[in-house]
């Protein structure tokens, strides 16, 4: 158990910072979080500053509000079926509000780097507040900066050559720049849909160049919200297969995704590569619906990948193609977790890879030697569920780790199983080259959080503690196992490791009860 009441220090006042804080706090810890926008929300806070990740002011989130939320925290019924970036952020302002946070958060508090101290008993926080240079010793911290942070921008041949706009999509806040302008915008995936759909009604020309193909999914699939046919027993069933038969397992989705894609967009010109597209267990699809509507009415051009410049305003590109008229490129790359704040992180390259180092995280979250202090929530590429739904879940799992309610291995068993870890990333990388290396084993990383959290999912199992629940409360059985997946599940069972909620009951009931207006005509 705990001695005294330890400080600890949270960085990102994203979701995940917020639960962390709100969590910790209620657990006995004495928080400070430091944010370095002026608001809550994390990337959802809209910001002008061009080397903030932001949600654009017409992003829609791609999942539902009824799978969406904080565990104690339900949805307003007031929002529409998909959040926009302010309500968003006005749903994580209201939560910071009701549980009484912003006393502990300092804004406008730019992260430098998080060291151990001389005598490496405390963490040194390096912060910039109000532009003034601060040193702060805690004796725990935690990263929720997010892995959307770092900017991974390609370096293309002969850019020096190009007198054109050449950013990444981090920088892109408005269309209004590029009116009437011929713009490439490099990527298919969700960012680059979202940029395109802006610019297509106001630039001269729009293209999309990209190297490969990439799984194109709806927030619609006939009449309801995507995201509702994941249900609690359909997870369950997939991470089993995912755990024992992992061969079958990517075989029988990938073919799902085709069936998917083929009834969904119909045929597709070849031309436009979109298909064939790689293993959406190696790699996240894209919810750029539109650039399929686009390529199909004409008013996008699907072009192969840049190869280089060749002069101020030419572009060569993978096939041979040569366009002498481009005013701008905007670099949808996506983004790298940033541990240049956190040099204390070790990286290690295990046996036959050719990626980039690995962070030796264990579980991706703990490094080994700092197991008992630190934690980073910005490495566990396929590892959440739906939205904000499992900030708490990690919340509570760190907090009881760190209390003394959940043990964890020795250092030595947690640097074997790091090795382990990066054996298995390096097979998925040889499956596939442009894999995350932060990607985890669902089942494996889901598995533990849950154990190490206390939520009780056991009780929804097939195991005798599913059976039980099932004969005692059939009801509720069947919503949160057959339902809509909802994070208040995970705060309704009493099990003595963390606080549960009681108005997760009728929160879980009245999640299931909004969702019977579905299928709704017209929504496709």
């Amino acid at each position: 158990m705990m001695k005294g009441q330890p400080t600890v220090a949270v960085i990102g006042a994203g979701s995940s910072g917020l639960s962390m804080l709100k969590v910790l706090r209620e657990d006995g810890f004495k928080v400070t979080l430091y944010e370095r926008r002026s608001q809550v929300g994390g990337l959802w806070a809209y910001s002008e500053d061009p080397t903030m990740t932001t949600a654009l002011r017409s992003t829609e989130a791609n999942i539902s509000k009824y799978t969406c939320g904080m565990t104690d925290f339900p949805m307003p019924d007031k929002y529409p079926h998909h959040l926009s970036q302010a309500q968003f952020q006005e749903y994580m302002e209201s939560y910071a509000k009701h549980f009484d946070m912003l006393k502990d958060i300092v804004f406008n508090a730019f992260l430098k780097r998080v060291v151990r101290n001389e005598d490496d008993t405390k963490w040194q926080v390096e912060v910039v507040v109000d532009g003034k240079h601060q040193v702060l010793e805690y004796d725990k911290v935690v990263l929720c900066h997010g892995y959307q942070t770092k900017a991974k921008m390609p370096d293309f041949e002969g850019r020096e050559k190009f007198e054109g706009t050449l950013i990444h999509s981090q920088a892109y806040r408005s269309p209004d720049a590029f009116a009437g302008k011929k713009v490439v915008v490099v990527g298919i995936g969700s960012t680059a849909g979202d940029i395109i759909k802006e610019l297509i009604p106001v630039a001269g020309k729009v293209y999309a160049s990209h190297r490969r193909g990439t799984l194109i999914v709806q927030k619609w699939r006939n009449g309801s919200p995507a995201d509702l046919l994941i249900t609690r027993r359909r997870r369950q069933i997939t991470m089993f297969l995912q755990r024992n038969f992992p061969n079958v397992s990517r075989a029988v989705v990938d073919l799902g995704c085709k069936y998917i894609m083929r009834s969904t967009w119909g045929r597709l010109d070849p031309a436009w590569r979109i298909t064939p597209f790689p293993s959406i267990t190696l790699t996240l699809p894209s919810t750029g619906a539109n650039i399929i509507t686009s390529l199909k009415d004409g008013t996008l051009t699907s072009l192969h990948g840049i190869k280089r410049f060749v002069g101020p305003r030419s572009i060569e590109f993978d096939d041979g193609t040569v366009l002498d008229d481009i005013d701008a490129v905007i670099c949808a790359t996506g983004y790298s977790a940033d541990f240049d704040v956190a040099p204390f992180v070790e990286k290690s390259c295990p046996p036959n890879y050719g990626g980039q180092p690995i962070a030796r995280l264990w579980m991706n979250l703990f490094p080994p030697r700092y197991a008992d202090s630190a934690c980073l929530l910005c490495y566990s590429g396929f590892g959440k569920n739906n939205g904000f739904s499992f900030s708490d879940v990690v919340s509570m799992a760190v907090s009881n780790i760190w209390r003394g309610v959940h043990p964890i291995p020795s250092r030595e068993d947690m640097e074997k199983q790091v090795d382990a870890h990066q054996k298995w990333v390096a097979s998925r990388w040889r499956l596939d080259n442009n894999i995350d290396p932060s990607m985890v084993k669902q089942w494996e990383f889901q598995g533990f959080l849950h154990d190490a959290a206390g939520t009780g999912m056991e009780n929804l199992g097939w195991g005798w503690k599913g059976w039980k629940f099932w004969f005692q409360d059939r009801e509720m059985y069947n919503l949160m196992n057959h339902g809509v997946e909802t994070a208040h599940a995970f705060r309704f069972f009493e099990t003595g490791k963390r606080r549960a909620w009681p108005g997760a009951r009728e929160a879980i009931i009245q999640a299931n009860r909004a969702v019977k207006i579905f299928p709704v005509k017209g929504m496709k």
